[in-house]
């Protein structure tokens, strides 16, 4: 066993720290006060290669792998702990793959490069007002009309509408809809790569609002009404009534990079404490003199350290089953990645919180900064992609059994 990356993985790492450092860093704070669009970040971050690391170079990708993305997102998340620019990159890198997975030839080549140049950006369509993790009870409904498929429900806190209606070729959802009978459940759903806006031109047969997010400003999240939104039939991904395992795939893959981020995120409130504590003095001594502060530290410290490993293995995993390991599959992932997810969006939430008790009343100041990435790991911390108790169902289901859980 190796606790260290390879020569190739340092190189890469370091050019994506300098990156981050030059490019994101100074700028991280216009993100979230939406001074610097997405929009602009996406290009830089396409010029850069960031986006779609685990893709084919065929489609302008760099041949990558998970854990790369991993180390990319994390570096990324330290330069932006507001989350929107990490955020956007791991979108970009579990949502583009399944496309790569499962789209037909034609839809990949032409919208995969798109996506890693930053002109075009795929979302997830998948939570409903109704509720978010069961997707076998959707009702959002494909409906063949000749040619095409028609697209009629709710989507909500979708990510990135505005964006894909802003970017120069647009974009669209891996959107996760009902084409079986409702009884039928999981083996009812259909994916499909719906586009928003094609080559420069919107689509109709939607309608979108922004929400106003208390955090991560960056990047936008609304509702979407779809009213008959047509998608050929060849941007079905994989089988008709075949979804359900694909959305999951997605799922299982985007929780392994949201671990990264929350690391990134933990990284940098955990360095800006540590200065915090070591300059600031209380009865005449720095308070990391004392136990209740400097002990809760080491606490942290250690976490994070667990959290960063169960990312890089549940990378890894990734990384063997997409290079054929029989000993691995799907499932694997799934436990993988939502012990990743858990285990780092709640450490991000809780060293926020510690960390502005340190700062004490400084932290209630925007200047600061410490309370924008709380309010930024809070996104996943209560809900995107799958709530913490979600997580702890999916890893006692996968070690206990379905049949008692």
């Amino acid at each position: 066993m190796e606790f260290s990356i390879s020569g190739e993985d340092k190189m890469f790492l370091e050019s994506v720290r300098s990156f981050a450092e030059r490019e994101i860093a100074p700028r991280w704070v216009e993100i979230d006060e939406r001074k610097w669009p997405i929009e602009e970040v996406a290009a830089r971050l396409g010029d850069a290669g960031l986006i779609g690391i685990p893709l084919s170079s065929r489609y302008g990708g760099q041949d990558g792998t998970f854990l790369q993305a991993a180390l990319a997102v994390e570096e990324l998340a330290y330069a932006d702990p507001s989350l929107a620019t990490p955020v956007y990159v791991l979108l970009e890198t579990a949502w583009p793959f399944i496309v790569q997975r499962y789209a037909r030839d034609d839809v990949k080549e032409e919208v995969l490069p798109e996506v890693t140049k930053g002109r075009a950006f795929i979302g997830i369509g998948s939570t409903e007002p109704q509720g978010g993790s069961d997707v076998a009870s959707f009702q959002t409904k494909a409906v063949r009309d000749g040619g095409v498929w028609r697209l009629y429900g709710e989507k909500n806190m979708v990510t990135g509408v505005t964006t894909i209606l802003n970017l120069p070729y647009g974009g669209g959802l891996v959107a996760i809809t009902r084409t079986g009978r409702p009884e039928d459940k999981h083996r009812g759903i259909s994916t499909f790569l719906a586009p928003l806006k094609r080559r420069g031109t919107r689509v109709e047969g939607f309608e979108h609002r922004d929400w106003e997010e208390i955090g991560r400003h960056g990047l936008p999240t609304g509702y979407l009404r779809l009213e008959g939104l047509p998608v050929e039939d060849r941007f079905m991904l994989g089988e008709l009534n075949g979804g359900f395992k694909i959305a999951m795939e997605g799922f299982n893959l985007a929780r392994t990079v949201i671990g990264a981020a929350s690391v990134g995120a933990a990284r940098w409130l955990l360095d800006r404490g540590l200065e915090w504590i070591r300059q600031r003095a209380v009865f005449g001594r720095p308070i990391a003199s004392y136990q209740a502060v400097s002990f809760k530290l080491a606490e942290l410290y250690a976490r994070l350290e667990a959290a960063r490993l169960a990312v890089y293995k549940a990378a890894w995993i990734a990384d063997r089953l997409y290079r054929g390991d029989p000993a691995l599959s799907i499932g694997d992932i799934a436990t993988a990645g939502a012990v990743a997810k858990y285990l780092a969006v709640g450490l991000a939430v809780e060293t926020a919180l510690e960390v502005m008790k340190w700062f004490g009343g400084a932290s209630y100041f925007k200047e600061t900064n410490v309370a924008r990435v709380l309010l930024g790991a809070l996104s996943y911390y209560v809900g995107a992609e799958g709530a913490e108790n979600i997580m702890k169902l999916i890893i006692a289901r996968n070690v206990v059994g379905k049949d008692y859980v």
